[in-house]
């Protein structure tokens, strides 16, 4: 009987070893899978910064670009009425100038 629970003791063990070997390689697993997930929150980290630094440019270029629009449309209405004014003086111009022929004949 000493024998067989020898035996038994031996293949109790075994067993033991076995799982510890298993568990020991799945925990370099899990060790494993732990740095890809940090390298990947990393990436993902750096992604954010960039993401938020270009969202801030386009931001500021927007800006800029409401403040030129807002000028260009100052200057448009000025020009509009610097026309105005200026056909207006043509007009009374000519007039000017036909009643000015027309007193010469």
């Amino acid at each position: 009987m000493g024998n067989k629970q020898s035996v038994q003791e031996m293949s109790e063990d075994a067993y033991v070893k076995v799982k510890q070997e298993s568990m020991a390689e799945d925990i370099r697993e899990i060790k494993d899978d732990i740095k890809s997930i940090n390298e990947a929150i990393n990436k993902l980290n750096k992604l954010e910064e960039k993401h938020l630094s270009i969202q801030e440019s386009i931001l500021r270029v927007h800006k800029r670009l409401d403040d030129h629009e807002l000028r260009i449309r100052h200057n448009e209405t000025k020009l509009a009425s610097s026309v105005w004014i200026e056909r207006v003086i043509w007009v009374a111009l000519a007039g000017l100038i036909s009643v000015g022929i027309g007193m010469i004949k």
